[in-house]
């Protein structure tokens, strides 16, 4: 068995050399897409290229005397935004984010305040309040993607596409996200995310398997499957199908129990349709999101693979969460879990040997590993209560410079720090890290909620036999009815940009 292939280790130094330095200023005659050459001081000269794409363009000279710039958040998003001090108990994370705030109010002499309520639907809800009532004491908000839609399309934010000194097009906004929030001819944004929110990497489902557990019974490495691209729902199934052992002796399936594949009925079942390469919502040459019936055939075929891995004889569901700690107790080949919940054990994952890999793919003849990233992640904008040009261009500066030094710091203290006890140890997990990290991508269905997909699809997969067909034909009418309502709020916030 191939431990280690060599070509991985290139393109994780390849991918390494393009984390930016600390500077937010374009050199010198550079322009977009350029690559620059810096030089690094230390006992030996190194040189660096880095792609301006990831170069934050701001001006050097912006200076607005120390005003105070407020942003709404919900208070479980408060570890994305909020740091007191240096050396606080949030480690090295919650440093980076005290150092990312401080270069962003240095950098443009602001000063950042966060005010909080209790949750997104909160948020939601006061969002809309204070918009409606004129209200612009608080300048930016911060909220989950999937009660975002509400406040956006009844006019809460402005525009980003309009605003000074936001660049959405650089690689520190992640694009998957700007190409499914952009609407209309226009190039309606009203929300973006970034590696600002932490729960940008927090929410991104992977698969973890036991590598030892994987050796005694004489089963191939996961990356090897990985890297050859055969690493579908089939062949998940096939390695689980008569890893179920009865440990408890009570004769019947029960938690207790080993199983080749643990995983909930909840949102551990979000992932597959992102992971499959379907979209049933797509932008037609308008701009507006659509039905995409051309996906239906691919869709029924994901939902029936989902529900056979369910319902296979090695495999336990629990009602909501548990895969984890049930890993972690190697009760488990395999399991679909959050980064989050990485990052929560990662101290018990040190005891034991594992991998991780991408949700599987549909079948072999799809070309690429899609990571989904789940309806929580934060999303950010500028209130539309806030009229004043010049504050509208100091809000876009504090934005793109938040986006900037969060991708510069943030970021890889997320990377290293909570990740790193256990991928730094190895070339190959740290490789499928990257790639990871590189295909997060988004739903509209699924980030939305749209016409009840999400959760209806929950009870379908963990079904042994899938209505489908029924199924969609109820979310077909659904959605129709939801996206033609959504143009006409659109078409009204068109008409008043």
């Amino acid at each position: 068995m191939r431990i280690f292939n060599p070509k991985w280790t290139a393109v994780l130094l390849a991918g390494l050399m393009l984390i930016p330095t600390a500077s937010c200023a374009k050199p010198d005659g550079g322009k977009d897409g350029d690559k620059v050459t810096t030089a690094a001081v230390g006992t030996v000269e190194e040189v660096e290229t880095q792609d301006l794409d990831y170069v934050c363009d701001l001006p050097d000279d912006l200076d607005y005397g120390k005003k105070t710039v407020t942003m709404l958040y919900p208070q479980m998003s408060k570890s994305e935004l909020v740091s007191e001090s240096l050396g606080s108990k949030g480690g090295n994370i919650s440093d980076a984010v005290y150092e990312r705030n401080l270069a962003v109010e240095n950098q443009l002499n602001i000063r950042l305040d966060f005010t909080d309520r209790n949750n997104h639907v909160a948020v939601r809800d006061y969002i809309s309040t204070i918009v409606r009532s004129g209200d612009s004491s608080i300048d930016l908000f911060s909220l989950g993607v999937y009660v975002c839609m509400e406040p956006v399309l009844s006019g809460c934010y402005l525009n980003l596409n309009d605003m000074e000194y936001l660049d959405l097009s650089k690689h520190y906004w992640t694009q998957d996200f700007n190409g499914m929030m952009t609407f209309t001819e226009e190039k309606l944004q009203f929300v973006a995310t970034s590696p600002i929110a932490l729960s940008l990497f927090r929410n991104g489902y992977l698969t973890i398997f036991n590598r030892d557990l994987f050796r005694d019974r004489g089963i191939t490495d996961l990356y090897e499957a990985v890297e050859n691209g055969t690493w579908t729902l089939e062949y998940q199934g096939k390695l689980i199908t008569d890893q179920w052992y009865d440990a408890d002796g009570d004769g019947v399936k029960s938690e207790g129990d080993f199983y080749g594949f643990i995983t909930d009925k909840l949102t551990r079942a979000d992932g597959y349709a992102v992971s499959s390469d379907i979209h049933l919502v797509e932008q037609d040459e308008n701009g507006y999101m659509v039905y995409n019936g051309d996906r239906l055939d691919r869709f029924v075929l994901m939902a029936e693979k989902v529900s056979a891995l369910y319902n296979s004889q090695g495999t336990y569901a629990f009602a909501s969460g548990g895969a984890m700690g049930k890993f972690v107790r190697e009760e488990g080949l395999m399991g679909t879990v959050l980064f989050d919940e990485l990052e929560g054990h990662i101290e018990a994952l040190t005891e034991i040997s594992y991998g991780i890999a991408p949700l599987p793919k549909l079948t072999v003849e799809q070309s690429a590993y899609h990571t989904y990233i789940q309806d929580g992640v934060s999303c950010y904008g500028i209130s539309a209560a806030v009229s004043d040009a010049d504050h509208q261009d100091m809000l876009s500066a504090v934005l793109e410079s938040m986006s900037y030094h969060s991708y510069a710091i943030v970021r890889p203290a997320y990377y290293d720090s909570a990740l790193s006890l256990r991928f730094m140890q190895d070339p190959e997990s740290r490789y499928i890290l990257d790639m990871m990290f590189e295909t997060f991508s988004f739903d509209y269905c699924y980030a939305t909620g749209l016409a009840g997909i999400r959760d209806g699809m929950r009870e379908v997969v963990s079904s042994p036999n899938p209505s489908i067909a029924s199924n969609i034909k109820k979310w077909e009418k659904a959605m129709k009815n939801q996206l033609a309502k959504e143009q006409r709020s659109l078409d009204r916030l068109m008409n008043q940009s």
